[in-house]
């Protein structure tokens, strides 16, 4: 990780992670509360158990379409994404998810991403 990344991770509240994906649509982070935005810096997809005909895609509970559906059909498939140090904001509010279009093929989701507060409120309720 570069230190343009790390600044952002550090400054702000770190939600990175990782899962193992199978058969149903799943979310990988919960955002604190509707004053908070998820800021996507990258993420990776390697498809470990493939299944013809089957897509995955990231995208926010908003609706909001972070990448295009990736093809779980071929082993070993995988890809790379990377939006920059600040990242690609998801809908304020809005929990970031893996969307799965039919059970079948498994994997693995990586992610570095962060949270910070977007809107403007009273001190007492951030």
């Amino acid at each position: 990780m570069s230190d343009g990344y790390s600044k952002y991770l550090t400054f702000y509240q770190d939600v990175s992670g990782s899962l193992a994906i199978g058969s149903a649509d799943v979310t990988l982070v919960t955002v604190r509360n509707t004053s908070h935005s998820l800021f996507l810096q990258k993420a990776h997809v390697q498809v470990t158990g493939a299944s013809a005909g089957k897509t995955w895609q990231l995208k926010d509970s908003g609706g909001q379409e972070l990448t295009g559906p990736f093809d779980a059909g071929t082993d070993g498939s995988h890809w790379d994404m990377d939006f920059g140090p600040a990242g690609l904001q998801l809908t304020e509010g809005a929990n970031l998810v893996f969307d799965v279009s039919a059970s079948g093929a498994t994997g693995v989701v990586s992610w570095e991403a962060y949270q910070k507060l977007t809107a403007v409120v009273a001190a007492a309720s951030a």
